[in-house]
């Protein structure tokens, strides 16, 4: 089985075998086609196209973002390759979502299981009304930064600034103690406080269907139950390498759904 990158001319073919989910497919693909901190692979072999794999990586942690195989060779290919890639960058912790009928086969690649995925959608949210809710201006970037290290114990400032468009903080005057990416994944927000996050929420649920938690922010999950909203496991968080020390509860939607 050969592995290669993909390119901009042979992404059509790599996403081929995958028809019911090739708009979607073909777009998170060509993203990391042509973004510098991100790599996307190919497996083929004489029956052409046998899987995909793309990951992206932060100053010393990374995250495997896509994988589709055909078979097992192909699945451990490109597993081991798009990890040995990001320990190359240098990354000491590596992230992923995964099925939940995958898990094993990532524990067999030294993943460990952290907390579920959950995707909530079906509700019916109440009208966002705050005045400290403001566009993400430059002034309100460290602020970003700050509370983002916090809660993931991540340097991610390069995805989270080329998704700044259309972004909103929480700010008290210079302090900014909430953000909203909705162009990022499926919608990031990270707040200090409850009352914080759950305004952030409001003003994502009409831009996106659903938005996804990681289990253990209690006071965002009794909200959206309260409001109607329904939760469906999507995946688990696992991890590889040094384990971040992030502030989980502090995340309000969480960007990166399953592979």
């Amino acid at each position: 089985m050969l592995l290669a990158p993909i390119t901009i001319h042979t992404v059509a073919k790599a996403v081929a075998p995958w028809p019911a989910e090739r708009v979607a497919l073909l777009g998170r693909v060509l993203w990391h086609v042509r973004t510098v901190y991100a790599r996307a692979f190919v497996a083929t072999a004489d029956a052409g196209v046998q899987g995909i794999g793309c990951c992206m990586m932060h100053a010393d942690s990374g995250r495997i973002t896509v994988l589709r195989a055909l078979n097992d060779a192909a699945f451990v290919q490109l597993a081991t390759t798009l990890v040995a890639e990001l320990e190359e960058q240098g990354c000491d912790t590596i992230q992923l979502v995964s099925p939940e009928g995958e898990v094993s086969r990532w524990s067999s690649l030294g993943f460990a299981v952290r907390e579920r995925s959950l995707r909530y959608s079906g509700g019916r949210f109440i009208q966002a009304t705050r005045d400290e809710v403001v566009p993400l201006e430059p002034h309100h970037r460290l602020g970003v930064l700050h509370l983002d290290r916090i809660a993931t114990d991540e340097q991610r400032h390069t995805v989270l600034f080329e998704h700044a468009y259309l972004g909103q903080v929480y700010a008290e005057g210079t302090h900014v103690r909430g953000f909203l990416l909705p162009l990022l994944g499926h919608g990031l927000i990270v707040a200090d406080a409850p009352a914080v996050g759950l305004e952030l929420q409001r003003w994502l649920l009409p831009v996106q269907p659903h938005l996804l938690l990681l289990a253990g922010n209690t006071a965002a999950q009794a909200h959206l139950t309260e409001r109607g909203y329904s939760a469906e496991v999507v995946g688990m968080r696992m991890v590889r390498g040094r384990t971040p020390m992030g502030q989980w509860s502090t995340v309000y939607a969480e960007p990166f759904g399953v592979l």
